[in-house]
């Protein structure tokens, strides 16, 4: 079994001036990764530096994973065909006129296995340099010219939706996923094609583009799409649609998939709301919304048809050779240490607090910031509790295998927000307000078991919902699976149902923040009171070293404040026990 590593090329292509070309290059190398790497590793890219040599490095040397394979360095296009042309029959031509069949020919890739290039014939492009040239690939498929929003959808009879957008994404509907020849239990919600500026740039940030995030939905044969979850305007992108049209094509979309999928369970969507370039208010293509309220009515929206959210959120987004680590053997169970069962009993004038790890609801984030952050030389010094959403071990296992193997007693695992998967709970239950589908907290409460009992998990650290309330109904599903606590996002109710305790989030740390702002954050939390008190922390992207130094600070700044971090079992038996002794 060869794996051949890609390295010196894809830093080569990607210090080209023409961003166009780039992203072309980048989009073709992660197709052939997803490609060649569906069944076995074969191709490992370092395009993220010091996030893709790491792993590379744990692989070759302190794992072993790969450390029995021949290694070739691929140094240019031509050498990475010649390696891999057995599996390059042919490619699928995208028009860039209607840029959502950059993600329409992302799908026939995985589907039928044909690179997708963008049909561009002007000089210098990779069409011409590349494709066009001696070396020239048979086009199967073209999809240029083919979607005009006027008329029928091609091939189907079907009127129009009035978008091309939208046509082509209905054309990929009827062709691939509604004929069962996609994966039914993932979608990827990428960036299309569209170019992010006016004039200039075609791309400024390859990375996030996340065309390198592709290879792994590829190789599971992933449907791709990119569409507004509002009906009541038209997208920045294709402002001449009739109003809505984005929300009731992703609606046939995520129905399709929802019975692909039996009705029955959970199915992933990779990706997250593009707020930086579609959609919201402060898109370079603008639309009228706020970022935060565009994300949260796209969970929304698929909450209601039993969909979860693997989080590529901006910034962060950007991830490669994730069809390489899918491949990575997981335990069939991992378990952690926890305190001893002492009751304690909750002082007067003390501040007890918990410190959440987030946000790790994205495989990209996580993959990107266990060499960063986990491997922090202070790790282990304060109890924390590390919320890593376990479905993420689908994209990322070996994550999952280091944390574990390396962890300390102080680091204790919970899951993320809001479980195994980012969703909001409440659009589980009838009446659901986008689908007018059954309830689907029953597959909820399934697939949470599934992977809490595999990572020995008993505590959910971020449960968020939205804008909607948690009732009752919510709370008695997660006393099932998750029976230790529940932190929440919103939470007026008791502080106790079915034995499970439950704990509003208040306060937020970072990302990127300081010292001294997260000390301010402490301070302004802190009631005038004598009575003990119970507060958690949501930190994003901090570390421990962080918090280590902020505690400090405290000390010595503030002497008279009683405060002790408790790791998450300690802090809810604690909070529970106190609880009972108020209402005696």
């Amino acid at each position: 079994m060869y794996h051949f590593l890609a390295s010196a090329y894809i830093h080569s292509f990607t210090g080209l001036g023409n961003s166009k070309l780039r992203y072309d290059l980048l989009k073709a190398v992660s197709a052939i990764q997803g490609l060649v790497n569906r069944d076995r590793c074969r191709l490992y890219i370092t395009f993220m530096d010091d996030t893709d040599a790491y792993w590379l490095e744990h692989y070759r040397f302190a794992d072993g994973f790969l450390s029995q394979a021949d290694w070739l360095e691929l140094e240019s296009w031509e050498a990475l065909l010649d390696a891999f042309e057995p599996w390059l029959t042919g490619i699928v031509l995208w028009d860039e006129e209607v840029p959502a069949t950059a993600n329409v020919a992302a799908t026939i890739c995985g589907v039928e296995g044909l690179l997708p290039v963008r049909y561009d014939p002007s000089p210098g492009s990779f069409y011409r340099e590349f494709i066009a040239g001696e070396r020239r690939l048979p086009v199967k498929r073209s999809l240029v010219g083919l979607f005009s929003g006027t008329g029928t959808i091609p091939g189907s009879g079907t009127p129009s939706s009035g978008s091309a957008k939208c046509d082509a994404y209905l054309w990929a509907k009827e062709n691939y996923l509604d004929a069962g020849l996609c994966d039914p239990t993932l979608l990827a919600y990428y960036l299309d094609g569209h170019r992010w500026l006016p004039d200039g740039e075609w791309y400024p940030d390859l990375s996030n583009t996340m065309v390198t995030n592709h290879d792994y939905y590829i190789a599971r044969k992933a449907f791709f799409f990119d569409l507004s979850p509002w009906d009541d305007e038209t997208p920045g992108d294709d402002p001449h649609q009739p109003p809505g049209t984005d929300l009731r094509t992703m609606k046939a979309i995520l129905l399709s998939q929802y019975r692909n999928s039996g009705g029955n369970g959970i199915f992933t969507i990779g990706g997250f709301t593009p707020w930086y370039v579609k959609y919201t208010e402060s898109s370079l293509w603008p639309g009228k919304r706020g970022a935060v309220e565009t994300e949260w009515r796209h969970v929304e929206l698929l909450s209601c048809y039993n969909a979860i959210m693997d989080a590529d959120a901006y910034g962060l987004s950007g991830m490669a050779n994730a069809s390489i680590h899918r491949h990575y053997p997981l335990k069939e169970r991992y378990g952690q240490s926890r305190p001893a069962a002492t009751l304690r009993t909750a002082e007067r004038g003390k501040v007890y607090v918990m410190f959440y790890m987030g946000d790790y609801d994205s495989a990209a984030w996580l993959n990107a910031h266990v060499g960063v952050l986990w491997d922090d030389s202070r790790r282990g010094e304060l109890p924390l509790a590390w919320g890593f959403n376990p479905n993420l071990s689908e994209r990322v296992p070996q994550v999952f295998d280091y944390v574990y193997s390396t962890r300390t007693d102080r680091d204790v695992f919970v899951s993320g927000d809001s479980g195994a998967g980012y969703l909001n709970p409440t659009h589980l239950l009838e009446p659901r307000r986008h689908s007018g589908l059954p309830s689907g907290m029953e597959a909820w409460i399934a697939h949470n078991r599934r992977y809490y009992e595999r990572f020995d998990l008993t505590i959910t650290g971020f449960l968020l919902n939205g804008y909607d309330p948690i009732n009752e109904e919510v709370q008695r599903a997660y006393a099932e699976f998750s029976p230790d606590g529940v932190v929440t996002q919103e939470y007026q109710g008791p502080g106790e149902v079915d034995g499970t305790p439950f704990q509003q989030l208040f306060h937020n740390i970072g990302p990127y923040g300081t010292i001294r702002e997260a000390a301010d954050v402490v301070y302004g939390s802190l009631a005038a009171t004598e009575e003990p008190q119970f507060i958690v922390y949501r930190t994003v992207l901090v570390s421990p070293s962080f918090l280590v130094e902020l505690l400090e600070t405290i000390a010595a700044e503030r002497p008279e404040i009683s405060l002790e971090p408790l790791d998450p079992y300690t802090f809810f038996s604690m909070k529970k026990q106190y609880q009972s002794e108020e209402q005696r």
